[in-house]
């Protein structure tokens, strides 16, 4: 029925842009940093977590308590940064740097999601979110009130991105250091500055997607969700893995996909066939054009 695939189609849309925000997390730190990690993924763990705390256990409002767990989840950033990311950037050439990050952000994950279960437990937690189950209903339709909120805050928090990275003196030296980095240094552009303002945007991003995923609409705050986020590296490859707008692209390409799937596909392909989708559809991409769908010059020159 028309009403099953409309409500099917929302749904998807909302999921596609959850994924679309884990996406820019990871875009955003690439580009500051010219290396790729993994740290978006505790980021959605940790900041769901941090709001819980400062939420549930301090008793804080849930806006203010989304906001202390981005700037927390921000400061974490700017310390592994500091500490461990540009010490390696110092000691080793610039490829061996890339893969030692990368590993480096794979042990940090481990270690975060050990952290959320030594100090919160295992079990499901309900964050206390201000929409719990409620739903709106439009006809024949019933729409997530949580799934409104996820495409509102999307793209709130998409628009404040375009405007930084286009209208900004930091979102010029952000593009020059990913276009090219060895001549943005030689123009005075420092990524020390650069820095704080491309964690604080990677920390955003990810903790909205973290919390939004964990609210009781979402199934709840659990350790795995950090791999529920990694579902979002599909949609990265897919949109093109230095495009910011191919991270919106690909994410809303993929929810409403995998939404699809979980609605239409025939029982013989498997239960989980939706689960996988994204997989297979980043698969098949990379095999056909690894540059991304909706890849950008910039990337292709790079």
């Amino acid at each position: 029925m028309m009403d099953t695939f409309v409500q099917i189609l929302i749904s998807g849309i909302a999921l596609g842009f959850l994924y679309a925000l884990v996406s820019l997390s990871f875009v955003v730190l690439l580009k500051a940093t010219g290396h790729f990690n993994l740290l978006p993924g505790s980021f959605v763990l940790l900041g769901a977590y941090a709001l819980f705390q400062f939420h549930k256990n301090f008793g804080i409002e849930f806006w203010i308590s989304l906001l202390l767990a981005i700037l927390v989840v921000t400061a974490l950033g700017l310390a592994i940064q500091y500490v461990i990311f540009q010490r390696i950037e110092r000691t080793a050439d610039q490829h061996a740097a890339g893969l030692a990050i990368l590993l480096v952000s794979i042990g940090l994950l481990s270690l975060s999601q050990a952290t959320a279960v030594s100090s919160w437990g295992a079990e499901v937690l309900l964050l206390g979110d201000p929409w719990g189950l409620s739903t709106l209903r439009l006809g024949a339709i019933n729409i997530p009130v949580r799934d409104i909120w996820v495409i509102i805050l999307s793209v709130v928090v998409l628009l404040v991105f375009w405007l930084v990275i286009q209208h900004t003196r930091v979102g010029v030296g952000m593009r020059a250091l990913a276009s090219d980095s060895q001549a943005a240094y030689v123009q005075g552009i420092s990524p020390r500055k650069v820095a704080p303002v491309a964690w604080l945007m990677s920390a955003a991003a990810a903790v909205i997607a973290g919390v939004l995923m964990a609210t009781e609409a979402g199934g709840g705050l659990r350790p795995t969700l950090d791999v529920v986020a990694f579902t979002a590296l599909p949609a990265l490859i897919l949109g093109g893995i230095r495009s910011l707008p191919g991270c919106v692209a690909g994410g809303l390409v993929l929810g409403v996909l995998q939404q699809l799937a979980n609605g239409y596909a025939p029982a013989a392909l498997g239960q989980q066939f939706a689960t996988v989708l994204p997989w297979i559809i980043m698969i098949v991409v990379l095999l056909v054009r690894p540059s991304g769908l909706f890849a950008t010059r910039e990337f292709r020159r790079a």
